[in-house]
């Protein structure tokens, strides 16, 4: 498992200087094997221009690691040029440290880190966006994601002798063309249809075939990251109904793996909700979405046929993952930017 920390480049900086200089001190996951709960928090869209207050609040819920889970930063550009990225980083960068931030990070992309609003597969300047994301994470040399397309990566962390899995799915390197709406702004139609173009993909070969090879592995809790919501659908903008074929085959994987009560954690949304779907092999998928960390929310509502426990929450927010490995019970939470549990799900193991 790689840590995430910042270190001064030069031959004549002493000591004191690369410790004042280091965003996160160097650790491992190591010691949550003789405990027996996990503590996760995550979140998405994180305006580099705008105040990072709520990791006041983070800090207070005392997460054992972070997941920043897409829209990190908002370095695009409407012509999808880079030109905008690594000032982006820079004043995120910036703004970690001001932070104080003492857990670490962990970090998958969505469009506005990866560069243009919406892009998949065949945006031109994947390769050199991917280099960005290396430098700002510090993404250590010899890291997997360095020898291979992608950011897809999986942990898996100990806990009272249980393992936790996580999994980490790239939802833009590889992803298909999406389908434009005929009917721009339209309840469920805002921005694109659901396509009917089986060709399309969102994870790409590859990576399907490397997610059955991880998710055939023993775990006793598996969290999956998709930058995009899963589960979510009634509503016409980003995410995996957009592409249905490959929804449903992520949900027959499940099903055919037997793969129970697996949680989705995504963002992208710029609003909050819990979603909850029965397979037809009788297994329970479980999603939380949690979005904007500190970027603009939209406050209006939303048709929401796998959505659970009422209305989206549309004001900033993150999530909290709560890992009990001795009742074998995840518990999930939306807090908002004061702390305040604003929705929650338990994911029964077992049950």
């Amino acid at each position: 498992l790689f840590t995430l920390f910042f270190s001064v480049c030069g031959n004549h900086e002493d000591s004191s200087q690369v410790e004042e200089s280091s965003l996160f001190a160097p650790r491992s996951y190591d010691h949550l094997d003789g405990r027996s709960t996990l503590k996760i928090g995550f979140g998405s869209c994180l305006d580099q221009d705008k105040p990072l207050s709520i990791f006041k609040t983070v800090k207070y819920a005392e997460p054992d690691m972070f997941l920043m889970i897409g829209d990190n930063v908002y370095g695009d550009t409407n012509d999808g040029e880079l030109r905008e990225m690594a000032g982006a980083y820079r004043k995120q960068k910036s703004n970690f440290r001001e932070q104080d931030i003492d857990f670490p990070v962990e970090a998958i992309w969505d469009d506005h880190d990866y560069g243009l609003n919406d892009a998949g597969g065949d945006y031109t300047h994947k390769q050199a966006s991917e280099q960005h994301f290396f430098d700002f994470w510090e993404v250590p040399e010899d890291d997997v994601r360095r020898t291979r397309p992608g950011l897809y990566r999986e942990q898996r962390l100990a806990l009272k002798g249980k393992t936790v899995q996580i999994v980490y799915l790239d939802t833009r390197y590889f992803r298909g063309n999406l389908t434009p709406t005929d009917e721009k702004g339209a309840e469920g139609k805002e921005r694109y249809l659901p396509t009917v173009d089986t060709t399309q993909t969102m994870l790409g070969e590859t990576q399907w075939a490397w997610l059955e090879e991880r998710l055939s592995s023993q775990a006793d809790f598996r969290l999956i990251v998709s930058s995009v919501q899963f589960l979510a659908s009634g509503h016409g903008w980003e995410c995996w109904s957009m592409i249905p074929h490959e929804r449903t085959r992520m949900i027959n994987l499940l099903d055919k793996l037997g793969v129970e009560n697996v949680l989705f954690l995504s963002g992208d949304r710029h609003r909050g909700g819990l979603y909850r779907l029965t397979t037809d092999g009788d297994n329970t998928i479980h999603e939380i979405t949690s979005s904007p960390l500190n970027a603009t929310t939209f406050p209006s509502s939303e048709p929401g046929p796998h959505r659970i426990n009422g209305p989206t929450y549309t004001d900033h927010n993150f999530g909290l993952i709560t890992i009990n490995a001795e009742e074998g019970k995840i518990t999930a939470e939306l807090l908002g930017k004061d702390g305040n549990s604003v929705n929650s799900l338990t994911v029964q193991m077992g049950g």
